[in-house]
């Protein structure tokens, strides 16, 4: 058996859990709704005492990580086109480019989210929130990405 604990809520800055007892494949066999860190730790050792749960099997999920595992909708990745300002005076060229971007990661089939910036220095593109990422394959795969992208700047 273990004990899992998931921070679901912090309101005037007390923390609220679901303190779950599981058995080996991962059942619920009990839930507790808990009301602050003291009676969180509470409950813990007090289930942790009955069933002799060790320490090793007790988790605690935070806040952000439950709310990041209850919205099934994944994080778009956001990429910012620096492109010469030069193109955007021509607003079909700009459309143009867009659509085949567009196109070019729909056949992707990735989730992302684009914007056009102009300027007077070097044309490049950025993904601006990788702090989602937590495993290295994505960001091996965010490079090619762009890497592709930017092959079509030339």
């Amino acid at each position: 058996m273990k004990i899992v604990t998931k921070n679901y809520s912090l309101k005037n800055g007390k923390r609220s859990y679901l303190v779950y007892l599981k058995d080996q494949n991962n059942n619920s066999l009990e839930c507790y709704d808990i009301y602050g860190d003291e009676d969180r730790l509470r409950k813990e050792e007090e289930l942790s005492e009955k069933y002799d749960i060790e320490t090793t099997n007790i988790s605690y999920i935070s806040l952000e990580k439950f709310n990041e595992d209850e919205d099934p909708v994944e994080k778009p990745l956001f990429l910012v086109f620096y492109l010469s300002k030069d193109l955007f005076s021509n607003k079909q060229l700009v459309a143009a480019y867009g659509e085949n971007v567009k196109k070019y990661l729909d056949e992707k089939g990735d989730n992302v989210r684009l914007f056009f910036m102009p300027t007077e220095k070097d044309e490049k593109i950025v993904c601006i929130n990788p702090l989602y990422i937590e495993d290295e394959k994505e960001y091996e795969k965010i490079n090619s990405l762009i890497k592709g992208l930017e092959s079509q700047l030339v």
